[in-house]
């Protein structure tokens, strides 16, 4: 056989096999995917795990003195952030701890010489302590994420910097409203560096935090089985982000199906680190402060994902999305700047929340998005309302519905029907922009592909409300 021959052969086998169709089975994908999915993420939840549940287990035994008990918190916070790989992120939230509380004091200093009049209270107040503390943040968190660090580095500790901000902001707040007492140092060590959020959050009042020490929670045998329950949801929701949504969805489908494809693994992938962290908080005996005098009810509500892939309106997707992150954007974001009105609220809400979530531009034209429509969709659903003499609105009438067709008959039904149907198209259209795909086809192109539909949608409602 000729040397020609050969490399003729061999470049025919190379064809057979490049172009050879393996079909994918569901006991491929549980032994390529599944099994290799759950196996790499085994490693960081038994650490997150078993140091917050030692941690609970110690502060309902014994009774440890305050100091003490604020310097464990805070302790086992450092021992996961120790197993970071990157030594330049960790020297970072070394710094960030150290100037926060430094700027945190300087803060309680300002207030104590030039204190807030009883009538200026709920005012906005531009320069107060608090918002100039958010002001330094949003320009740190921009810089860290375009000028001052590497991508890889950042990445690895910008979740870890966002749920520290949110503390320090809450913190802030509340000091300078005087809902709270000036942090000693060990309160405040303990407060940052919990281990039951420090990782993955979520984001935990002050107060909260203290009543850990002051009320421990009763452990008992659910307390095991809701860490457990948690945990396999989160490594469910794991697997379908990365797994089961490329086998169910083919990328060679309709392109509507494959964007609803790129959204949802996206959404999954939230699923899996909300319930992680629900689990990390469980561990740590933390629960739903409305259930927490309650032994045998054990849970940290983060996440609905039922009520976010069936959404009745996207108020309750934003709702719902991340519970603790709604609650501070509403109480230390929103409520501040509602003086101004109730759009330039929800704007400064989600403006704030891109910043805190570094302004990368795909995740800020998500949330600033998501903002803008939700305010358009609840005027409409109130014009429709009104017009129609029916229940529609983004949320139910609390006591005796006035309205003609009621909440359940089939006119505001299908109303809410149609609605709900939008909604998911919005998921998918906004959704689709955090596949990493989007990083070489460019923010447009993606929406081209699906006409902009969203925005003609939101244009209807624009019209309307005019």
């Amino acid at each position: 056989m000729t040397p020609y021959t050969l490399a003729e052969n061999e470049d025919s086998l190379d064809f057979f096999y490049e172009n050879e169709i393996i079909e994918e089975t569901s006991q491929i994908i549980w032994e390529n995917c599944v099994i290799p999915s759950t196996l790499s993420i085994i490693h960081i939840i038994y650490k997150i795990v078993l140091v917050n549940f030692m941690f609970a287990i110690l502060v309902s035994s014994v009774r440890l003195g305050q100091n003490l008990f604020h310097a464990l918190s805070g302790s086992c916070g450092i021992y996961l952030i120790s197993h970071l790989e990157s030594t330049e992120g960790k020297l970072l939230v070394v710094i960030f701890f150290s100037l926060s509380y430094l700027i945190l004091f300087t803060s309680y200093i300002q207030k104590k010489y030039y204190p807030i009049q009883k009538e200026n209270i709920d005012k906005i107040r531009y320069l107060s302590s608090s918002n100039i503390i958010k002001y330094a943040l949003i320009i740190i968190l921009v810089l860290c994420e375009y000028f001052l660090m590497k991508t890889e580095t950042w990445m690895e500790i910008r979740g870890l910097v966002m749920i520290f901000s949110m503390k320090l902001i809450s913190l802030a707040d509340d000091i300078d409203k005087d809902a709270i007492d000036f942090p000693n140092y060990f309160q405040y060590f303990g407060y940052i560096f919990s281990g039951a959020n420090v990782m993955f959050g979520p984001w935990i009042s002050f107060q909260d935090y203290i009543l850990m020490y002051n009320q421990p929670t009763k452990k008992n045998l659910k307390w095991i089985l809701s860490i457990a329950r948690a945990l396999l949801l989160s490594i469910f929701f794991l697997t379908v982000s990365n797994c089961w949504t490329s086998y169910i969805i083919k990328d060679d489908m309709n392109i509507f199906l494959v964007s609803y494809k790129e959204a949802l693994s996206f959404r999954t992938s939230h699923y899996f680190v909300s319930f992680l962290s629900e689990a990390s908080m469980l561990a740590a005996g933390l629960k739903n402060i409305k259930i927490w005098n309650e032994p045998n009810k054990w849970q940290y509500k983060i996440v609905d994902p039922l009520k976010i892939e069936l959404p009745t309106a996207l108020a309750t997707v934003v709702t719902h999305w991340n519970k603790p992150m709604h609650d501070f954007l509403k109480k230390y974001v929103y409520k501040c700047w509602l003086p101004l009105g109730k759009f330039y609220g929800i704007l400064a809400t989600f403006i704030m929340s891109s910043f805190l979530h570094g302004f990368e531009l795909k995740v800020s034209v998500v949330l600033i998005s998501i903002g803008i429509f939700s305010y358009l969709q609840f005027a409409a659903r109130d014009y429709f309302a009104r017009a129609f003499n029916c229940c529609i609105r983004v949320y139910p009438c609390r006591d005796g519905c006035t309205h003609k067709y009621k909440r359940c008959t089939i006119i505001p039904g299908c109303f809410r029907l149609f609605f709900s149907v939008t909604n998911i198209i919005h998921l998918i259209y906004l959704g689709m922009l955090m596949d990493p795909s989007t990083d070489d086809i460019g923010i447009i192109k993606k929406w081209k592909n699906l006409y902009f539909i969203s925005f003609w949608l939101m244009f209807v409602n624009v019209l309307i409300v005019m």
